[in-house]
């Protein structure tokens, strides 16, 4: 399971201030199972790994075994936040250059409209056999949409009649995608709306992808029911409590920024997936912190000017896994020209950890607090748990914050460039 030290916050943190936010912490998490926000309840991951997802397991196996046998690729059409955490998870299991190693590839579309990226898309598809996922909470996202007409358009001109077979739905019942699917006879995997968009790795639309690409999705639901069963706990031996409520003390002193940093490359689409779960659970008016994803040690020229210039009023939290248990040696230069022979024995994660601890020391003396969140061993069971966490952790904070951490979606903009596009007068 997860494990949060807050070890290093404690200069800009104290314990009697953390302690007094116990009850806060305690109603939050009582309204959250309760059900009883005032806005919208998009609660249903607090259950559904347990309770309502597990019969979709058979049929997320059988349509992706599908996949595996008669497609080169699989694009992934979604512009929300289930499609992000597929491809969070993915690269985190497997590497940012699974799709130079393994079939099926696996590529994530309708997030952007670009012109490029479709014509560089339908070209790779001219000459490989490929499935469809289309994925949408709302069935309505216009990126979503316009990208999924013209994938549609390729696969009836390549397959004929036989398209609606490669072609796969996860949205709700009842929105413009489902009735699509139901009309052209595609497979379809119901979304709940009590999920919204935001919550939604436990669904086909994440689980479906993420069994394509080798991850089992029952080893997913384990990690995330174990979790959510051990994260139960009302006291600060919930990882959840103690993040949430460090974050809030931290916010309510004016710290305006969380830095999300990881080591690995791999882990870059999970920061991107929880910034966005992040922002969409506030509102923009609370006393949260907002977040900026950080790359190290790429990033770490901009986190150490933040720390020297003693205002930076940001806290630092770390994400990562276990070590793998292959060591990669730093290769040994005879000419020496960079000065790191002695480094020569070593190995990779002797430098990231010295890295990591440098980065505690110095920011923790310069003030900068910082969260070492450890996902422990990386299995499918420990992406499962490492989601759920960071989903009660955000949704707690924002309600420490005083949001009501389930805002409306809005598509003012979707709905503006919409009316420009029929002549309106907008």
């Amino acid at each position: 399971m997860v494990n949060v030290d807050i070890s290093n916050v404690w200069a800009a943190v104290s314990l009697p201030e953390l302690l007094g936010r116990e009850k806060e912490v305690f109603d939050a998490h009582q309204k959250l199972v309760n059900h009883q926000l005032g806005g919208p309840d998009f609660l249903g991951w607090l259950s559904r790994p347990d309770s309502i997802q597990a019969r979709l397991i058979h049929g997320i196996r059988r349509a992706s075994d599908q996949i595996l046998a008669d497609s080169e690729v699989l694009v992934v059409c979604g512009a929300c936040c289930t499609a992000a955490a597929a491809k969070a998870a993915i690269e985190a299991y497997h590497g940012c250059a699974r799709n130079l190693l393994h079939t099926p590839q696996i590529f994530f579309v309708g997030a952007s409209l670009s012109s490029r990226q479709w014509l560089e898309l339908s070209q790779l598809l001219e000459d490989r056999s490929y499935s469809l996922l289309l994925v949408s909470p709302t069935g309505s996202d216009l990126g979503t949409n316009v990208t999924a007409r013209g994938l549609r358009w390729l696969m009836e001109r390549k397959y004929g009649a036989t398209a609606k077979n490669r072609i796969f739905v996860a949205t709700p019942v009842g929105t413009p995608l489902h009735r699509c699917g139901q009309e052209e006879g595609y497979e379809l995997f119901p979304m709940p709306r009590e999920l919204g968009g935001t919550a939604s790795i436990f669904t086909a639309g994440a689980l479906l992808p993420m069994s394509a690409a080798g991850i089992d999705p029952l080893a997913v639901l384990d990690g995330a029911v174990e979790t959510a069963q051990a994260m139960d706990i009302r006291a600060f031996e919930n990882p959840a409590w103690l993040y949430a409520a460090a974050r809030a003390v931290l916010a309510g002193k004016g710290y305006g920024r969380e830095f999300l940093c990881f080591f690995d490359h791999s882990l870059d689409a999970l920061g991107r997936w929880w910034q966005q779960l992040t922002w969409q659970w506030q509102t923009g008016r609370s006393r949260a912190l907002t977040p900026v994803t950080a790359l190290l040690p790429g990033d770490l020229g901009v986190l150490d000017n933040l720390a020297a210039s003693g205002q930076a009023q940001a806290l630092e939290t770390l994400v990562h896994f276990a070590p793998i248990a292959k060591k990669v040696p730093v290769e040994m230069d005879w000419k020496d020209y960079d000065g790191l022979g002695f480094l020569s024995g070593r190995n990779w994660e002797d430098v990231e950890q010295a890295l990591a601890g440098a980065l505690n020391e110095t920011h923790s003396m310069a003030g900068v607090p910082l969260v070492d969140v450890d996902a422990g061993d990386l299995t499918a069971e420990s992406l499962g748990s490492l989601f759920y966490f960071l989903e009660l952790s955000s949704a707690l904070t924002a309600c420490l914050a005083g949001e009501e951490p389930f805002p409306p979606a809005g598509a003012k903009v979707q709905r503006c460039a919409l009316g420009q596009l029929r002549g309106e007068n907008t």
